[in-house]
């Protein structure tokens, strides 16, 4: 006679192909930086740079799902020191909102200093309209001394809105990561 809470491998090994193809999708989500360009525009220091969805099939499907995504981009300037630590010159940070409105059948995306949402049925026109070309204020053009090293430097994280503060990472075989974090670094003399 079979014992019925026997261990069956059989049983173990769909339900960790289950696991894996759920976690595959999370980590599928990756982001493309553009490369952060510096101008000064009327006496203002200001970054541009933009931000790409790789698998946007991916990101469709989890906004339809009813997920909330959140973008972070976080943008400083520092003034490179040989033998002390590098001191922050100016920051910016960005944060905007995507998700899926099922009754109008669209894309929704909130973006700072921006009162009304974008509104779009097509990801791919709202990925580029919101996040194609982002603009970081980094303070007066003056405050960058001739001959110094500079580094700017960018860090990038998408994640579900009702991810838990602080727990951006692996808990438990779940991950809130709707995009893996990217950094930029741009290092130049002026």
């Amino acid at each position: 006679m079979m014992n019925r809470n026997s261990f069956r491998p059989g049983r173990l090994i769909p339900a960790l192909l289950v696991v894996l193809l759920f976690a595959a999708s999370a980590w599928a989500q990756t982001l493309s930086l553009m490369a952060p360009s510096i101008a000064n525009e009327n006496g203002s220091l200001v970054a541009r740079y933009g931000v790409t969805v790789v698998e946007k099939p991916i990101l469709k499907g989890e906004l339809e799902d009813g997920d909330v995504l959140v973008l972070k981009c976080a943008i400083e300037l520092f003034k490179v020191k040989e033998y002390w630590p590098d001191s922050t010159v100016a920051s910016d940070d960005f944060e905007s909102t995507i998700k899926f409105d099922r009754l109008k059948k669209e894309f929704i995306m909130t973006l700072p200093g921006r009162d009304t949402p974008l509104r779009n049925k097509d990801i791919e026109a709202l990925l580029l309209e919101g996040w194609g070309s982002i603009k970081a204020n980094l303070g007066s053009w003056s405050v960058l001394e001739k001959g110094q090293e500079y580094s700017l430097r960018l860090i990038t994280t998408m994640n579900e809105a009702d991810a838990p503060e602080g727990l951006e990472r692996f808990i438990y075989f779940w991950s809130w990561d709707a995009g893996v974090d990217n950094t930029f670094h741009l290092n130049f003399t002026f």
